[in-house]
């Protein structure tokens, strides 16, 4: 019920990592040096600080291993679940047991077969890491069995009918060597100069064959190197995460995918005292803020004032939250008992009989500029619905120290989802991303009721419920689901489809036009 990293966790990390990429001990490859063949596909990823792709910490690294193994589920841009390895799944009746079937006739890149052995290994391994990225997935798997040949049984610590919704981790043999890079995916291991990582198509692959030859995995150690390379035409794709965003400009011959990342943007309000102790005020906020314009702020980024990403298959249209509302906003204030007494255009009430200003501050971390300049544009819109907003720009320690101690009003911060329809976390009582305080017997009951919920029918009741009390409620307000890209040169043809946790998902469908790339004699 937990697979949300909290946003306090999530901003530490993103520091951790910043402060580790930018250490640049060696000077970059000359991208020269890099030869492009016919018919091979040029992806890029940090300097690997492992291979294992379990316990890998850098994203790009992650995405480019998948392009040799595979996961049990994908999870397509529609958060629909796409099979890989599993074949299907089933759930008892309050989903705390779910039986997994796998594929059969499934080989290793070594030519041997597929089991649920190496499934309850690499689930185990997971379990037994918490460093692993994936670690958060199985947060409610209490252990696994194997049933048969073909499937494989999760007992769950918890109801968790989204579990397989967790399941895109990558899947390893037992006890195989991660430097050995055995997988099931469309692409094996060759060799390695310990810059590059040459791979050859695997023509025993299950789904078929890969149109290409190979795929050539280039190890980059700073974001300038990353883009000398890319705008070289040394490499066919890249990854956001590869780019310094701010001083690289995409050339018009070349194509940005977009796809949502997992990355939720809100607004917490400190439900436990305060000004938001008042539903009436939290829904007047809401409805008060320009989501549109923050979306336009982040750059990459869908509006959206509910937890769930609109289009996914479980959100419900008629609950949509990202519209603009300031005179219902305006509205909601009047009818909590704020009006503007001394005509200074903020709203006052008498509480206790003392005449109160309804002014509130927002807590913002100063580790990224974006949020920053969306604080100013929530106080812009909500100082027009009679709101005193008072900014608090901080350093994350003080920030999270705040935080965890209840020392605010309302802040800005973002949660990861580990599983893109496990919103448990940010609504129920006890969740680990409920920063807010919120407390409702009423949410509790929708929450365990949507994560026991088996069954199409089900589920679209328990998702519309969860909905409507959050309209009601608003515990917290949205702001946008985070978008991210992969670009690609002209030399790549046919569909490329990034998913959120695999952007190189349909990477075997790919074709390269010509030569694909400048060679070292041109």
């Amino acid at each position: 019920m937990k697979k949300l990293i909290s946003l306090l966790l999530l901003l530490a990390m993103l520091l951790s990592l910043c402060g580790c990429e930018g250490e640049t001990p060696e000077e970059p490859t000359d991208p020269q040096e890099v030869v492009v063949e016919e018919k091979i596909i040029n992806i890029q990823m940090r300097e690997a600080d492992t291979l294992d792709p379990i316990l890998t910490m850098r994203q790009s690294v992650r995405d480019a291993l998948l392009t040799v193994y595979e996961p049990l589920f994908d999870i397509d841009e529609t958060f629909a679940l796409v099979p890989v390895l599993a074949q299907s799944y089933a759930f008892n009746e309050n989903a705390t047991v779910m039986t997994l079937k796998i594929k059969e006739n499934v080989l290793w890149h070594n030519g041997q077969i597929f089991t649920v052995e190496d499934v309850i290994y690499t689930v185990n391994r997971i379990k037994e890491n918490p460093q692993s990225s994936y670690y958060l997935n199985l947060a409610s798997v209490d252990r696994v069995e194997k049933l048969n040949d073909y499937e494989v049984v999760f007992y769950l610590n918890e109801p968790d009918a989204f579990l397989v919704y967790s399941l895109y981790f990558p899947i390893m043999r037992v006890n195989a060597d991660p430097q050995a890079m055995i997988g099931t995916g469309p692409y094996m291991y060759k060799e390695t100069d310990g810059k590059t990582i040459n791979l050859i198509k695997n023509n025993a692959w299950h789904k078929g064959e890969a149109v290409c030859d190979g795929v050539k995995i280039l190890g980059m150690r700073t974001t300038a190197m990353a883009q000398e390379a890319f705008s070289a035409g040394k490499i066919h794709a890249v990854t956001k995460e590869m780019l310094d965003t701010e001083n690289f400009a995409i050339k018009e011959s070349n194509t940005r995918h977009l796809y949502p990342n997992g990355m939720f943007e809100l607004m917490g309000f400190n439900c436990s005292e305060g000004i938001f102790t008042d539903a009436l005020l939290r829904i007047a906020a809401s409805n008060a803020i320009n989501r549109e314009k923050i979306a336009a702020i982040y750059g990459d980024a869908t509006a959206s004032g509910f937890p769930i990403m609109p289009g996914s298959s479980a959100f419900s249209p008629s609950y949509e939250m990202s519209e603009y509302n300031l005179d219902y906003a305006k509205e909601v204030v009047f009818s909590a008992g704020w009006t503007d007494v001394d005509g200074d255009g903020i709203m006052e009430k008498a509480i206790d009989n003392i005449l109160t200003k309804m002014s509130f501050t927002l807590l913002v971390a100063n580790t990224d500029p974006l949020r920053a300049a969306v604080a100013d544009e929530i106080k812009a819109n909500l100082e027009a619905a009679g709101f005193a907003v008072n900014i608090v720009l901080t350093d994350i320690e003080t920030y999270n120290e705040k935080i965890t101690s209840g020392e605010y009003d309302a802040f800005i911060g973002a949660i990861y989802y580990a599983d893109p329809y496990d919103i448990s976390g940010l609504l129920s009582s006890d969740g680990s991303v409920n920063f807010e305080g919120y407390s409702s017997p009423e949410m509790d009951f929708a929450v365990s009721e949507l994560m026991s919920a088996t069954g199409a029918d089900k589920t679209s009741v328990a998702f519309s419920k969860l909905q409507s009390l959050y309209v009601a409620y608003q515990p917290a307000a949205g702001l946008v689901f985070r978008t991210t890209y992969v670009v690609t040169s002209p030399y790549v043809e046919g569909e490329v489809k990034p998913y959120p946790y695999s952007p190189y998902a349909n990477i075997a469908s790919w074709h390269i036009a010509g030569v694909g790339a400048e060679t070292e004699e041109e």
